[in-house]
C-alpha cells in the first residue's frame, strides 16, 4: 500500500490515536493524531473496522459517547468513550459562497444547494478559463458572479467553499480569505492521488472527505468526513445492461500520446466478442475520435444518463470507477502503459479488477459483463473510500455548512508571496514564456 507522505506510515509503524466525533467544531487535543468528524449513524462500525484494519492493531481508538450505541459489540480494550460539553451556536442568516472552476464542480455546488440549505450562498466561477461553468450555470438558471477580491470583500461570506485548492488561482484565493479572515473548506469531489508536490487538499483551512481512505493517505491532522455530493445511493436499481461503458480521459496532456491504442486494444476485444460499447469523451480530452463507432461527449451532468444503461465500466484513474461502483456496475481499470498510482484503489478479483494487457482484458470482459456486484463486500468497500453509506453525503455537507464553527488561518507571509506571485497577469506571462520556450526547443531539434 503506497502513501504520498512517509511520515503517514506511522500507521503502520506506531501507536496512532485516532479521536472519532459528531459535535460541532474540532476536538482541539495534541493527544490526537487524527481527530474526524463522522455522521452520526452505524456507519461509525465500518470506520472503525477499516482503520483496525489498516492500522493492524496500531490504532488508538477515541470515540464520542454520541457513538455508543453503535459500537456495544465493537468495543475493545483500544476503544475509549467520550463526552463533549460543547455549545451549539445557532449561526443565522449565515453565508456561503461557492467557488466553482469547471462545470464538473459547478454540478458539485447544484448538487449541495438542491439539498434545501438553511443558509445563503452565492456562486464564483473564474475571471478566465471557467472551463465552462458560466455556461453550466447558465443552463440550469443559476446565478453567479465572476471572481475578484473586491467582490469577496464587499459580500465577506461566513465560509468560501471550494474543490479544487492546488491550483495557482485557489491559492490566491485562499490567501485574500485569510486576509479577510474568512474560513475555507475544500471538499474532495474525486479520486486525488496525494503526497505530489501540489499538496492537493492542505492549502484550505478546513477539508470535506469522501471516506476514511482519504484520512490515511492525507497528511492532515483533522477531517470531516462526509461523502462526495456528486455520489447518491442509487446502486440497487434495475438496469438494461446494454453496452460496456468506455471512459476516455486522457486531459491535460496526460498520457494523451497513448490514448488511440488505449482505446483501440478495448474496441477490438469488444468486437471480437460482439459486445456493444459507449465511448464516454472526458469534456476536456482533446482527442480525435472520429472513427470510433459509439462516442459521445460527456460531463458530469450527463454521466449518470450513461451508466444507466452500463453493465460494465472500462476507465483509467477516475472518479467514474466509484461512481460506477455505486451503481452496482463492476469496474475495469485497464492500465497497459503502467501508469503509477499512489492512491490504493484496493483492487479485487470481484467487482474491480486492474488489467495490464489485452489478453488479459478480452478474459475478463466474459466474466464482469453485466455481474451483480451487490453485497457486504461492496457495501464495505463504498463506505471506506467514497461515501458514508447510512446517510447523504449532501446532507452531511449542509449540515456543516449551516452549523458548524470551521478553523481559519491568520494571514501570513506565505499569503504575501501567493497573492504577489499568483497574480493572473504573472502567471499568463509565465505560461506564455514556457510555451515559448517549449516551440523553440522543438523547433531546433
Amino acid at each position: 500500500m503506497k502513501y504520498g507522505n512517509q511520515y503517514y506510515q506511522r500507521f503502520f509503524q506506531n501507536k496512532m490515536k485516532v479521536c472519532l466525533y459528531n459535535s460541532f467544531g474540532n476536538i482541539e487535543n495534541e493527544y490526537f493524531d487524527k481527530t474526524i468528524w463522522c455522521p452520526l449513524s452505524k456507519d461509525i462500525v465500518h470506520i472503525v473496522q477499516y482503520f483496525r484494519k489498516s492500522g493492524g492493531g496500531t490504532i488508538n481508538f477515541s470515540i464520542e459517547s454520541v457513538f455508543r450505541q453503535f459500537m456495544i459489540n465493537e468495543t475493545g480494550e483500544d476503544v475509549s468513550f467520550f463526552k463533549t460539553d460543547k455549545i451549539v451556536t445557532v449561526h443565522k442568516n449565515r453565508l456561503v459562497a461557492f467557488y466553482s472552476q469547471s462545470d464538473t464542480l459547478a454540478h458539485n455546488t447544484l448538487c449541495i444547494i438542491s439539498g434545501s440549505p438553511d443558509y445563503r450562498f452565492i456562486n464564483y466561477i473564474p475571471t478566465h478559463n471557467a472551463e465552462n461553468s458560466d455556461i453550466f450555470f447558465t443552463k440550469e438558471n443559476i446565478p453567479f458572479v465572476q471572481y475578484s477580491f473586491r467582490h469577496l470583500k464587499n459580500v465577506k461570506p461566513d465560509i468560501l467553499v471550494m474543490y479544487n485548492d492546488w491550483t495557482k488561482a485557489a491559492i490566491r484565493i485562499i490567501s485574500h480569505c485569510h486576509l479577510l479572515s474568512i474560513p475555507v473548506v475544500c471538499i474532495q469531489e474525486s479520486i486525488i492521488d496525494f503526497g505530489d508536490s501540489f499538496k492537493k487538499m492542505q492549502h484550505a483551512d478546513n477539508v470535506m472527505i469522501q471516506g476514511p481512505k482519504s484520512a490515511t493517505e492525507l497528511p492532515r491532522k483533522h477531517f470531516y468526513l462526509t461523502g462526495n455530493p456528486r455520489y447518491f445511493h442509487s446502486r440497487h436499481k434495475k438496469k438494461s445492461r446494454e453496452y460496456v461503458l468506455i471512459n476516455c480521459n486522457f486531459t491535460y496532456n496526460i498520457y494523451e500520446e497513448i490514448r488511440t491504442k488505449w482505446l483501440d486494444d478495448i474496441t477490438s476485444a469488444l468486437d471480437e466478442l460482439g459486445i456493444n460499447y459507449l465511448i464516454s469523451q472526458h469534456p476536456r480530452d482533446n482527442g480525435d475520435l472520429s472513427k470510433y463507432k459509439n462516442q459521445i461527449k460527456s460531463s458530469s451532468s450527463t454521466l449518470k444518463q450513461q451508466l444507466e444503461k452500463a453493465g460494465l465500466v472500462i476507465t483509467r484513474f477516475s472518479s467514474i470507477i466509484h461512481e460506477s461502483l455505486i451503481d452496482g456496475i463492476p469496474v475495469i481499470y485497464y492500465n497497459p502503459h503502467n501508469e503509477q498510482m499512489q492512491y490504493d484503489f484496493d483492487f479485487n478479483s470481484e467487482f474491480l479488477l486492474l488489467v495490464r494487457d489485452r489478453i488479459k482484458l478480452k478474459e475478463s470482459l466474459c466474466g464482469l459483463y453485466k455481474k451483480d456486484i451487490s453485497g457486504e463486500n461492496l457495501k464495505l468497500y463504498l463506505n471506506t473510500h467514497c461515501l458514508p453509506v447510512e446517510t447523504e453525503s449532501v446532507a452531511n455537507i449542509n449540515y456543516l455548512l449551516t452549523g458548524n464553527t470551521f478553523d481559519t488561518t491568520n494571514f501570513s507571509f506565505s499569503d504575501i508571496v501567493h497573492l504577489v506571485l499568483f497574480q493572473p497577469v504573472f502567471v499568463s506571462s509565465f505560461q506564455w514564456l514556457k510555451h515559448f520556450l517549449s516551440r523553440s526547443s522543438e523547433s531546433k531539434d
